[in-house]
């Protein structure tokens, strides 16, 4: 059954877009709702825009959680959303409580370092990738985000920001919270005299950090490398994408091993 938007809806939707309501926040598009639902998040309420309908996977999760379909007209989603990215699907949920970075480090499985990687596009892929690869947490470094659950970095992970801790983090609390677990920090860079190949022969975790593609990991993250990589690449080719750089190293470390 397909309900219609009241006004009381329509202002508590505008609150929590505009961040005015503490514990709640939007999930855009379909394949993030699932994701959310799958992970255990709870979701108070999912909107449909114009006639917009759930595919039959959300559908199912949605009745198995009981949770109606309400549908927006659109110049009214258009009024919510303004100049944002409009959903076709979103919903309400209820903001998990963020995990610890002790928390995030005691998982199975290497930890992705971002260093200043600041584009939610490159941040969401390589959560993507390190979900999809068995790490067991990213930590955002001077990301220049407010929180892990920001509409562009939930849209760009597909979802997957639910399925691992992303932790927010600084450089000085990163280094001694890898330093009390004796996690070795691992970097890529350009003039590294090992190539990459030879990160398959580390034993047990490591925390792969990986800098924007303009400056690399800053001088402290690097300094602090126990070892240091360098993708071999063709003539002509100054770098790869860090999040296509991510996933080749953190297959090459071990990941081949989910195969």
């Amino acid at each position: 059954m397909i309900e219609s938007l009241l006004d009381a809806q329509a202002r508590e939707i505008s609150a929590v877009i505009d961040g005015e309501v503490p514990g709640r926040f939007i999930i855009d598009d379909e394949e993030n709702i699932e994701q959310a639902l799958l992970h255990g998040l709870t979701i108070h309420a999912v909107f449909g825009v114009g006639d917009r309908s759930p595919s039959e996977t959300l559908g199912t999760l949605l009745e198995r959680e009981q949770i109606a379909l309400t549908g927006i007209a659109v110049h009214v989603a258009k009024k919510l959303f303004g100049s944002d990215k409009r959903p076709r699907l979103f919903a309400l949920a209820e903001t998990p409580p963020p995990s610890t970075l002790k928390q995030a480090l005691e998982g199975q499985g290497d930890v992705v370092v971002l260093d200043g990687v600041r584009l939610p596009g490159n941040i969401g892929a390589i959560i993507r990738t390190a979900a999809g690869l068995g790490a067991a947490a990213v930590v955002l470094v001077d990301s220049g985000l407010d929180d892990a659950l920001d509409r562009r970095l939930v849209r760009a992970s597909r979802g997957l920001v639910f399925a691992l801790p992303v932790v927010l983090s600084t450089r000085e609390d990163t280094l001694a919270a890898l330093e009390a677990q004796e996690i070795p920090l691992v970097s890529l860079a350009a003039d590294a005299s090992e190539a990459l190949a030879q990160i398959a022969q580390l034993e047990g975790r490591i925390a792969l950090v990986m800098g924007s593609e303009r400056k690399g990991v800053s001088t402290q993250l690097h300094e602090h490398a126990k070892h240091r990589y360098a993708i071999a690449m063709r003539e002509g080719v100054e770098s790869l994408n860090v999040s296509v750089a991510t996933g080749i190293a953190l297959y090459t470390h071990g990941a081949r091993d989910l195969a």
